[in-house]
């Protein structure tokens, strides 16, 4: 064995010690997915609803599309920092067209009233429409919508808060599709028929159904963390509704499972250090364990801690790394590149702190403090993606998976599957799959599903080809 490889336990066992607050016992995962299921049971009753730390909100999404459908869709893709507006085709053989335009919200329109910030969106559809001349096609438009909604039905949905880049106070308590509808009636030469809204989980669990039609599950796995699943209605006893579809995709919202002390068996010191210096402490609990802000942020406390008690990197500067939320998980990402016994990426991340020429032993040591985090991550998020599998009972689904931590880290990606399974009932076989398309592209297809679904029987631009 080369000598730069190191065993932890035995090079490094200060590091080993510390880390091992962060390494979960099997039982430990078995209890998370547990108590998710009871925190779920009461997110979906109505007497539990409110209190619940998993309130599993309702999507009024009924319909999954078989991957058959054809027809072309508008759809508004509206994140944080950008806005997509895009015209989407399904052809055969599972082809996807798909033609954008990324729209940059100008810090003044953000900053204004509400109103304002839905007329520049509709000012940008209208032009986009021309351009691409289906300005009079009357086609179906979905919203993918980045943003807390209390959604009241399909094309319902009630602005609750924007996130810090927005300061469209104007918009909060109202519903988002009637404001755009609104805003497009200004340009009458426009026939725009938008029918619903979906959050981003769910727009990608519906890109990925229509090329994977056994598609149950999707998750959010970047500086956010959600999740979506395929649920009986009969279970769903928040839905007053009385069509007789068997169906309801549920948004968990399970960021804030653990809000209520939940979680609490299984935090730790930087657990609590991190919350309390949080802007939001006591508040989305579970995603604090997986955010990439986060996984950052708990290895920059571990490594301080330990450069404090000349564990690792003794003589090595503090004053840059002593910094509260500089570390990114980009740069968690890069050192995972580096093979075996070779540290010339972990290297580069300790450059940015001004820590030059580190020893191979702290640079070792350095990426088994973050494989070690990022590995509690996936075992706790693999609870509840075991939990969201148990309760569907499907013998085999495909789980979308959309942001950089799975796709970009490789620990995350092979850990996650290793708990998953470990957690699941091993009559149920899943795939994970990285969602390739937009979840804007799952709005179009839920404005094509109710679409065909309200002028079913008639002549309609979206074909259910059953």
């Amino acid at each position: 064995m080369p000598s730069n490889i190191y065993k932890p336990e035995v090079d490094f066992p200060e590091v080993y010690k510390l880390c091992q607050m962060f390494v979960p016992k099997e039982d430990d995962l078995v209890k998370v997915r547990n108590i998710m299921e009871r925190e779920m049971m009461a997110g979906l009753s109505r007497e539990g609803h409110d209190r619940s730390s998993v309130p599993c909100y309702l999507s009024y999404v009924q319909d999954l599309p078989s991957g058959r459908e054809r027809g072309r869709f508008l759809a508004l893709e509206m994140m944080p920092t950008n806005c997509r507006i895009m015209l989407v085709r399904f052809s055969s053989e599972k082809d996807v067209y798909m033609s954008s335009k990324c729209v940059i919200i100008p810090h003044s329109i953000a900053a204004a009233r509400g109103m304002e910030l839905f007329n520049f969106l509709a000012f940008n559809i209208a032009a986009f429409v021309k351009d691409k001349k289906v300005d009079k096609e009357n086609l179906p438009m979905g919203i993918a919508f980045a943003f807390s909604l209390n959604k009241l039905a399909l094309d319902v949905g009630i602005l609750v808060a924007w996130t810090k880049e927005f300061g469209a106070t104007g918009a909060i308590g109202k519903d988002v599709v009637q404001m755009l509808r609104d805003a497009l009636a200004k340009f009458p030469e426009v026939i725009v028929n938008i029918l619903g809204i979906i959050n981003v989980a769910i727009g990608s669990l519906l890109a990925l159904c229509w090329l994977h039609p056994d598609t149950r599950i999707g998750l959010i796995m970047g500086n956010i963390t959600n999740s979506c699943y395929v649920e009986s209605v009969e279970n769903c006893h928040t839905y007053v509704g009385t069509g007789n579809k068997p169906y309801m995709i549920i948004n968990t919202d399970w960021a804030h499972f653990g809000d209520g002390g939940q979680l609490d068996f299984i935090r730790n010191e930087f657990d609590r250090a991190l919350d309390e210096a949080s802007t939001n402490p006591g508040l989305r609990i579970y995603e604090k364990f997986s955010g990439a802000l986060f996984l950052g942020e708990l290895v920059r406390r571990v490594v301080v801690r330990l450069m404090r008690n000349g564990a690792i990197f003794v003589g090595q500067p503090l004053e840059v790394i002593n910094l509260q939320w500089k570390m990114e998980m980009s740069a968690l990402f890069e050192i995972e590149l580096d093979p075996p016994g070779v540290y010339t990426n972990a290297q580069e991340v300790m450059d940015r702190f001004r820590m030059r020429h580190c020893k191979d032993r702290d640079l070792a040591a350095f990426r088994y403090i973050c494989d070690t985090v990022v590995s509690r991550a996936a075992m706790i998020l693999a609870g509840g993606v075991a939990c969201l599998i148990n309760r569907m009972q499907h013998t085999q689904i495909s789980i979308s998976v959309d942001g950089g931590i799975y796709r970009l880290n490789p620990t995350f990606a092979a850990v996650l599957n290793k708990y998953t399974r470990l957690l699941t009932d091993p009559q149920y076989i899943f795939e994970y799959v990285v969602n390739q398309e937009s979840c804007g592209v799952g709005a179009a297809i839920m404005a094509g599903l109710a679409h065909a679904d309200k002028y079913r029987g008639e002549s309609k631009i979206f074909e259910l080809d059953f």
